[in-house]
């Protein structure tokens, strides 16, 4: 899988620079004492959310981060490693994750649309509304919250999405596996279906990631989301956006194909595009050095100098 954009030495340079400087050896963020557990009101149930708030924060503003599809604490563990005592941050577990609480299972709603609520609804409750924050996302909840931005669910001074959802078509093969299946039968064949998911891969931390996706997966909420965003495609709704978007791409894998990211970004009318191919293995730390650099900095102050090398011109057509 190789990439249209490539990195100059230099830039390859800032990356490594940017890695040693930032992965410590910290407590990661769900382990004990480290952050505060809330469990947050949604339209149908509660959302577990993680919050650090240290002493003596370095940061001009809090972070709003929400991970990507179905993942458990541990595969993000790395994310709060630079932000460790240095930043206010907010990790929300979104609804089809193991940790949320729903009350009506039957009627329950798993769409991107419905999660895009639950974000709206998060972001009040913090009263983030009411100040300077950065809003933060990864993969399937970077779709989250494009839809929310497009829809008017909430809004944010800042926003960051680190390759970003755009569409189910890659993942529809999945739900053909698993959709007609009762959810008690996709749980007796999750190892099965492990087997499927990893056939042919050969990246070790995508794996390892796969594995932990499984794990802790809620046959139920998966099988709901999965027919719920069938048809999903965020193409559609892109162009609604008013805001300034930064998209973010990292590593290249299987899941977050490379050409759709810089389209994305120049969809969005006001969309910038970063290209940060660092090591697969930093994915999560990058996302943490993302919301590091932007929480120094205030709305007004837009991109951290220390990111704008890895900026990519989008070729606008100007008038």
């Amino acid at each position: 899988m190789n990439s249209p954009i490539s990195l100059s030495e230099e830039q390859e340079a800032k990356i490594a620079t940017l890695i040693e400087s930032n992965n410590k050896e910290v407590p990661f963020f769900y382990d004990e004492g480290i952050c505060e557990i809330l469990f947050i009101p949604i339209d149908d149930g509660e959302l577990r959310v993680f919050h650090h708030k240290p002493k003596n924060p370095i940061s001009k503003r809090p972070v709003l981060f929400v991970p990507g599809f179905g993942t458990s604490p541990w595969s993000w563990r790395h994310f709060s490693v630079p932000l460790y005592e240095k930043v206010e941050y907010y990790f929300l577990e979104t609804r089809e994750k193991s940790s949320s609480k729903i009350n009506k299972r039957m009627k329950a709603k798993m769409s991107i649309d419905q999660t895009a609520k639950d974000v709206g609804q998060v972001i009040k409750h913090l009263k983030l509304d009411e100040k300077d924050f950065v809003l933060h996302s990864a993969s399937y909840c970077g779709g989250v919250i494009l839809t929310g931005l497009a829809k008017k669910y909430f809004t944010a001074p800042t926003v960051i999405s680190y390759d970003p959802l755009n569409s189910f078509k890659n993942h529809k093969k999945y739900v053909y596996l698993i959709g007609p299946l009762p959810p008690f039968i996709i749980s007796i064949f999750r190892y099965l279906i492990i087997k499927v998911l990893l056939f042919g891969m050969k990246n070790k931390n995508q794996k390892e990631r796969v594995l932990d996706y499984i794990k802790h997966a809620i046959a139920w909420k998966w099988r709901k989301a999965g027919i719920h965003n069938f048809n999903f495609n965020i193409k559609d709704l892109i162009r609604l956006i008013d805001e300034e978007v930064f998209i973010f791409h990292g590593p290249l894998d299987r899941f977050h194909p490379d050409e759709v990211y810089f389209e994305i970004a120049k969809d969005i009318t006001r969309g910038r595009y970063f290209y940060m191919n660092s090591p697969e293995e930093y994915r999560e730390l990058f996302a943490g050095i993302m919301a590091l650099e932007f929480s120094k900095i205030t709305a007004e102050e837009r991109a951290p100098k220390s990111l704008l090398d890895f900026e990519v011109d989008l070729k606008r057509e100007t008038v």
